[in-house]
């Protein structure tokens, strides 16, 4: 099978994740997958393709030079996105993330060729303006189908939507064992994800900051880059405990370093389906999250998995932590379950419902 994949680039995130696991997945089984961004020609991908999957950059990447740049350069977008699928010929096109999904069902128009969409992150989040809400309310009826990943933005597709939109949660390797836990002397809180107030960060650090004195052995690692960083280099230089709190940046081995952690923690305040929760579950490692708007509640099962609590709640995640550092007795008990988790997410098996909804 043919299949195109747009998406607006190929960095760090999670949307950005989920596509390579699935198109990787998809080549090794021998269908014929093409990546395409709208980055410029030469831009690396942040995670490793497989060698058979193909990748073309439209040379469009995102302007900030106000509404007639942005206009202009989606314009751009569009025009030589059909002139690479009248290239491709592909049967099925799939598109990640509101702009992508926009441009893809413009551009493919008058080709004869579905468009399966994809809602990545919370829908009605800050910061998705007025023109973007406008783009999808006119283009997302012309799709196929919606994937999203949890029943509760299936609810808000289908009332909004008369499209068929199906439930497909995020993809996880399985195959990359437990982590190394309870290690002597140094012990690691952990978290991943890009700088931003969405995934409050700024809330973890003064968490940490409140419970240092009584955890001596403990450090906090978060791993990430993003327009944040000087704010939350600033809440470490004031928090009294700047050397047992570090911000390595990137990782692309998040699965490496993640093995050192003995505790997981992801203190968002709104998310979409995160893959970073999935794979500190699938390396067997405790963990406490927001419940807030997205996936979160869902993958913990309400807390069976993991431990919730509120978002944005200073206190409350002090106190979840001071709890689960405290004892080691019930960080073994929830990493005892945590695989439990996500064992219906390996990539193996997200990847054939994907084809089957494209198959149908």
């Amino acid at each position: 099978m043919r299949i195109a994949f747009v998406i607006p680039s190929l960095g760090a995130g999670g949307a950005e994740r989920v596509v390579t696991l699935l198109a990787n997945d998809w080549s090794v089984n021998a269908h014929d997958v093409t990546l395409i961004t709208f980055d410029t020609t030469g831009t690396e991908p942040f995670f490793a393709l497989h060698p058979g999957v193909g990748l073309r950059e439209l040379g469009a990447p995102s302007e900030s030079s106000g509404a007639a740049g942005k206009l202009g350069a989606n314009i751009a977008r569009v025009s030589r996105l059909r002139s690479v699928l009248r290239d491709l010929h592909p049967e099925m096109v799939v598109a990640f993330m509101t702009e992508a999904n926009v441009i893809a069902l413009w551009a493919c128009q008058g080709l004869g060729v579905p468009v399966v969409i994809s809602e990545r992150n919370q829908p009605d989040r800050p910061g998705l303006g007025k023109v973007h809400k406008l783009a999808r309310r006119l283009t997302y009826p012309k799709a196929r189908a919606i994937v999203v990943q949890t029943h509760a933005i299936a609810s808000w597709a289908e009332a909004r939507f008369r499209v068929p939109v199906h439930v497909i949660p995020n993809p996880v390797r399985l195959d990359a064992g437990e982590a190394r836990r309870e290690q002597r002397g140094v012990q690691w809180l952990m978290s991943l994800g890009r700088l931003t107030h969405q995934k409050g960060f700024d809330v973890l650090i003064r968490s940490f900051s409140a419970l240092a004195s009584k955890h001596p052995t403990w450090r906090l690692a978060i791993y990430g880059e993003g327009p944040d960083r000087a704010y939350l280099e600033r809440l470490r230089a004031e928090s009294g405990c700047e050397d047992r709190i570090i911000l390595p940046g990137l990782v692309k081995d998040s699965a490496g370093a993640l093995s050192k952690a003995s505790l997981f923690v992801l203190p968002s305040r709104f998310e979409g389906y995160p893959n970073v929760l999935l794979e500190a579950l699938a390396s067997g490692i405790p963990a406490v999250a927001t419940a807030c708007p997205g996936g979160t509640a869902e993958i913990l099962a309400n807390g069976v998995y993991g431990m919730l609590v509120p978002p944005d709640d200073i206190c409350a995640i002090t106190i979840a932590l001071d709890a689960m550092m405290s004892a080691p007795s019930l960080r073994k008990s929830y990493a005892s379950r945590a695989r439990s988790a996500v064992e219906g997410l390996d990539v193996a098996i997200i990847g054939r419902r994907w084809l089957d909804l494209i198959r149908a």
